[in-house]
Parts: structure tokens; C-alpha cells; sequence
């Protein structure tokens, strides 16, 4: 058996190595591939996301109107404002669940290369590096907690179709690998022991932290949050704020957030 463990542990050894030998190549190629079409926008170096004059009109409601600011890289952006006054609509707008009216939404992707998000259908938002959480959770009740983060992650499969149906070697390795990040990401957010739990019936607390480790399956630079604290206690809220933090400083993403509650949005956030 100990032997057994020890091979093992050197066949993953010599695969990390194989992949990480890969991702270098691709990042090369990448590189050279960008210098040949440099980027048609530009952004601040500190920039990470720059939303300008935006708005939003459902017919003579002026739901979001001539909007601007900017997110830098690694801080936690706060949006706030009261009911109705269209915060939700703004992060409709910049993961295209909404078609913008007007104005430019411009964004360094996990490539680092400046796009416009409007050349971007809703569906392709996430490859480009960004992950949300929902007002109202949006998991699906029916699979367990883990399934619900690999359901995240499908459009990280490099696998085409065809290898799906023939369940080619290199899917099962997909497999393994996404379903390993699951269980760290759980592990990080305290959910280790409701993996195999179905969703249904969970606590509604427990239900906030899984969505956000969903968003955090999509490798995202930035993350925004709608209204994460909404329907959480207060020592449920003061561990939000501890883990918000923590996703910032472990994972090294930015993060945007809309919240009402103040003492949250003042303790968390940097602008």
C-alpha cells in the first residue's frame, strides 16, 4: 500500500509537471499572438474596469443614467445607493444580461488584453474573467453542493463536444482536476463537510457562501456581488466581511459589490 501511495504521488508529480510544461507554452503563444494584434483600448495600469457615461432605459425609465467610475485591481468597490435606484440594472449591464442603452464598459481580461464588454454575449462574460453572485440565490437544489460548482465550471472544459460523448482519457482528467478545485474551494469557504449535501433544505446562510464558492470556480479577476448579506444575521454578516477579505487577499481578485448594509459596505470596502 505504501508503495502504491508513493507512485502514485510521483505519477501526479510528473503530470503537474506535463501541464504546467503546457501552460507555459500556451501563455508563450499567447504573448507572441497579442503582439501581433495589439489591443484596440487601453486602460490605466492600475484599472482593472472602467464603466463610462452608462446607461439604462427600460422605455421612458431612466434606470441608470450617464454612470461613471472605475475599479482598480484588487480592491473591493462598494455601489451603493437606495431601493430601485438601479444598482442590480449597472451589474446587468456589465455581464450583459442587459443591453446597454449607452456608454463604454471596458475591462482587462484574465489574458490582459483591454476588451469591450459589449463585443461579448452574456455566456462568454465568464471566459473573459468575470464571476457574479445573484440578489436571489440562483443554485440548482436538485444536485449536491459540489455538483453545483462543477456545473460552474463547464466552460472551462478544454474538451470539446465529440470527447464528451466518447469519454475521451483526457475528459476524466478534466474531471478530476475541476472536481479537486472544488473541494478546495469548499474546504476554503468552510463547506467541506455539506459536499455530498443536496442544496435543497440547506440553510440560507450556507446557501450565500455556496454560490459565492461557485463564483470563485470560474478563475475570475473580478467578482461581483449582488447584495451578498442580504437575509444573514448579524455574526453571519461579520463573517462575510472576514471572508470577502480573504477571497480578495487569497485568490487576488477584485471584487464590486452592491449592499445595504452600510456597516458591511464601510468595514469591507476600499472605495
Amino acid at each position: 500500500e505504501e508503495k502504491l501511495c508513493r507512485e502514485y504521488g510521483e505519477a501526479i508529480v510528473k503530470e503537474k509537471a506535463k501541464l504546467e510544461a503546457k501552460i507555459g507554452e500556451l501563455e508563450s503563444a499567447i504573448a507572441r499572438e497579442k503582439e501581433k494584434y495589439p489591443s484596440r483600448h487601453t486602460l490605466p495600469d492600475d484599472v482593472l474596469l472602467r464603466v463610462e457615461g452608462l446607461k439604462m432605459y427600460f422605455g421612458g425609465l431612466k434606470a441608470v443614467d450617464d454612470l461613471t467610475f472605475d475599479v482598480k485591481k484588487g480592491e473591493i468597490f462598494g455601489l451603493i445607493g437606495p431601493n430601485g435606484a438601479g444598482k442590480t440594472t449597472v451589474f446587468n449591464c456589465i455581464t450583459r444580461f442587459y443591453e446597454a442603452t449607452g456608454g463604454e464598459m471596458y475591462f482587462e481580461n484574465k489574458y490582459g488584453e483591454v476588451v469591450d464588454l459589449r463585443d461579448f454575449k452574456v455566456h462568454d462574460i465568464i471566459l473573459q474573467g468575470i464571476g457574479r453572485t445573484f440578489q436571489n440565490i440562483e443554485l440548482v437544489k436538485e444536485i449536491s453542493v459540489i455538483e453545483n460548482l462543477l456545473v460552474a465550471s463547464t466552460r472551462s472544459y478544454r474538451t470539446g463536444f465529440f470527447g464528451h460523448l466518447i469519454g475521451l482519457p483526457s475528459l476524466k482528467k478534466e474531471e478530476k482536476m475541476l472536481r479537486a478545485k472544488a473541494q478546495r474551494i469548499l474546504k476554503f469557504m468552510g463547506l467541506e463537510s455539506y459536499s455530498a449535501w443536496y442544496a435543497m433544505g440547506l440553510p440560507y446562510g450556507i446557501l450565500k457562501k455556496v454560490e459565492i464558492a461557485r463564483a470563485l470556480m470560474a478563475d475570475a479577476k473580478l467578482i461581483i456581488m449582488d447584495e451578498p448579506a442580504a437575509g444573514l444575521n448579524d455574526s453571519e454578516t461579520a463573517e462575510l466581511t472576514e471572508t470577502i477579505r480573504k477571497i480578495r487577499d487569497e485568490f487576488g481578485v477584485t471584487i464590486l459589490l452592491v449592499e445595504h448594509d452600510m456597516g458591511l459596505v464601510m468595514n469591507v470596502c476600499d472605495t
